[in-house]
């Protein structure tokens, strides 16, 4: 089984981005620390890093951390991360490993540690923390620091997150690695938990959460090889985090275009995790011999032997609901004056051509009438509802999958 690693392209909602935030709190709570001028980073001296820096002083890196969130069996064991225990570490006081499974021979194995990395405790007898678990730890470090209610530790949380999302696509901006300044000092960390403003974003927070959570599942229980799930990464889904809010939630609409236009103006709908699954990350996992690109906020597939551009959506209705789902197809294509001819919307179970399954074509008497109603919909000339199946095929072009 290969090293799939889990942690995904950085976001705010990525596991680096929780463990930066728990290993903050943290420090934030230790006695003497003057929160102006200490600070958490990310991404640019390791994963994460704490170091203080007085005014007009020497930055002092305290703690530095790695974080490895893979999930297969070989990384139960201390040679998995001979890498880490021996190759490049930046420096600092002490180094940490964060690891998303327990490491079963870390006192017995032969393998060198060489740059005396420890492993993070998370509590004094656990030294992983999964995925699915850091929101936990984050919220019980809330709970010691503001002895609040559970609304307010849970807004609180929201905050973070999310304004640690903003900083990282921000900065993401910028077109080198090198020029990047994610950061927080304490001070605003504890400024951001303290807030006694009401969370609003909690939509478009919920949405951005579900899609890279979504993702996650995905990765954790397939067989990919770590440069699959580089390359999946780099060619799409960070592009896809990187989008500004209004244009990520344009994108989670354009994949639900099969919602009534009314449906579709409420987030709830987005919450389509069936449909990412069975879909959109179904197809990007399977298509190899062809690249995604993030066009007019939906992701799209060409090739040269294929005269269609083939459009990736979340829709999973049934074959018998195809009257309705086209119906509302061409309803929001128009109204969001997309112009998509000769285009493939893959779905689950619907294979169809949207203007000549267009209900209102079935409702007109002549063949006069029918040509006048085709022509209102000139902008979706041969385009179609293809199969997931089918696109695979067509893209892959007969390539391994």
């Amino acid at each position: 089984m290969s090293n799939r690693n889990a942690t995904a392209s950085w976001s705010g909602y990525s596991h680096q981005g929780q463990v930066g935030l728990l290993v903050a709190l943290r420090k934030l709570q230790e006695n003497g620390i003057d929160l102006n001028t200490h600070y958490v980073q990310f991404e640019t001296h390791e994963d994460v890093a704490i170091y203080q820096e007085p005014i007009r002083g020497v930055r002092v890196y305290l703690t530095v951390h790695q974080v490895k969130a893979y999930y297969s069996a070989t990384n139960l064991y201390k040679s998995t991360y001979g890498g880490v225990l021996n190759g490049n570490f930046e420096p600092g006081n002490e180094r940490y490993l964060h690891t998303a499974v327990d490491i079963s021979d870390w006192v017995t194995s032969a393998t060198t540690n060489n740059n005396n990395v420890l492993r993070y405790p998370y509590t004094p007898n656990q030294h992983h923390c999964g995925t699915t678990e850091i929101e936990a730890f984050i919220k019980v470090e809330l709970k010691n620091i503001l002895n609040a209610a559970n609304p307010i530790i849970d807004d609180a949380y929201y905050r973070l997150s999310f304004e640690l999302d903003h900083r990282i696509r921000q900065e993401h901006q910028k077109a080198y690695k090198h020029l990047f300044d994610i950061k927080f000092s304490l001070q605003e960390i504890n400024q951001l938990i303290r807030s006694t403003e009401t969370f609003t974003e909690k939509d478009i927070y919920d949405c951005r959460k579900l899609f890279y959570d979504t993702y996650i599942d995905i990765v954790k229980n397939e067989n990919l090889s770590q440069e699959r799930i580089d390359s999946i990464q780099d060619n799409i889904i960070k592009q896809i985090n990187a989008l500004d809010d209004s244009d990520f939630l344009l994108f989670l609409q354009r994949l639900n275009l099969n919602e009534t236009p009314e449906r579709l103006k409420h987030a709830q709908i987005y919450y389509n995790s069936p449909g990412l699954k069975q879909v959109f990350f179904r197809m990007i996992i399977d298509i190899v011999n062809a690249d995604p690109t993030l066009i007019e906020n939906v992701v799209k597939y060409s090739k040269d032997a294929e005269p269609s551009k083939f459009i990736l959506t979340t829709i999973i209705e049934e074959e018998s609901e195809q009257l309705t789902v086209v119906e509302n197809i061409l309803t929001n294509l128009k109204s969001q004056n997309l112009l998509w001819e000769n285009h493939s919307l893959v779905n689950r179970n619907i294979e169809i051509e949207l203007v000549n399954r267009n209900p209102d074509i079935n409702m007109v008497a002549t063949t006069e009438e029918k040509a006048d109603d085709k022509d209102k919909f000139m902008s979706f000339t041969n385009s179609k509802l293809i199969k997931r199946e089918s696109a695979t095929q067509k893209l892959n072009n007969g390539g391994d999958n």
